[in-house]
């Protein structure tokens, strides 16, 4: 007689393996909408990343950069010797809108900045109530509230990125000649 022997077949194995590998995936995609970043967090992150690699470029390329805040998004400008010009060609540097969930606000030197809307749409409004050269002027006229210059040099600013979701809180981007560009978590400094 033939005894049997004991143990698991393929099929039972690759039974179990496809449960495990199901309860894992649950797992995972929940953990990931519990640790998913506030919108703010990430803008404020981005936006760091980005002003501290305008200032880093504007050095090692011998030119001048600009960044214009607006209340729902941010330009990056460079100068070309007589105007500013948006960076359109560059992936980096191009113009982001935030969404109304995150919103900018401008101080420098200590001092709140009053936020204009954004050129575009000034000029398109314009452009919509005449066909007046004026629209084209005011696209060139525009002026970045922040410069990261080709001497190094950064006037002190500081950008507060507010969230509108429950519980985000307001981040901060300092920038100093000293400390260069960082930024603050909202609770960071409550302790």
């Amino acid at each position: 007689m033939r005894q049997r022997a004991h143990g698991f077949t393929l099929i039972e194995l690759l039974v179990v393996l496809v449960i495990i590998s199901i309860i894992v995936t649950v797992g995972v995609i929940s953990l990931g909408a519990l640790g998913r970043d506030p919108p703010a967090k990430l803008a404020a992150g981005q936006l760091a990343d980005l002003a501290g690699l305008a200032q880093e470029q504007a050095v090692m390329q011998g030119q001048q950069y600009g960044l214009l805040i607006e209340p729902h998004a941010y330009t990056f400008y460079i100068y070309d010797g007589r105007n500013w010009s948006a960076a359109k060609d560059d992936g980096l540097f191009r113009h982001r809108e935030l969404g109304d969930e995150v919103t900018l606000t401008l101080n420098l030197d200590g001092a709140p900045v009053a936020l204009a809307p954004p050129p575009a749409t000034v000029a398109d409004a314009a452009a919509s109530t005449s066909a007046s050269p004026a629209a084209s002027d005011d696209a060139e006229s525009v002026k970045p509230q922040l410069l990261f210059l080709s001497s190094g040099e950064l006037q002190p600013f500081e950008i507060l990125v507010g969230g509108t979701d429950k519980g985000s809180g307001t981040y901060t981007i300092k920038g100093t000649l000293a400390d260069g560009i960082q930024v603050t978590e909202p609770d960071a400094g409550k302790h």
